[in-house]
């Protein structure tokens, strides 16, 4: 019987699409049931930091 595997659960493919289509490496990383719950906690504070400096570089305009 061969199983396949979801994409989310390839941290290599979710790394990938990170890098290049970030909202649906987003979602994988939300879907994932391989990637560890620290490294969630660090991809989701890094696109939080990275929204606030952009929203800080805007208003200063």
């Amino acid at each position: 019987m061969n199983t396949k595997v979801k994409w989310y659960n390839d941290p290599q493919m979710v790394g990938g699409l990170l890098i290049f289509w970030p909202p649906l490496g987003i979602y994988g990383v939300y879907k994932s049931e391989t990637i560890e719950p620290k490294w969630k906690k660090l991809t989701y504070g890094t696109i939080v930091l990275v929204c606030v400096l952009f929203i800080i570089m805007y208003l200063r305009r």
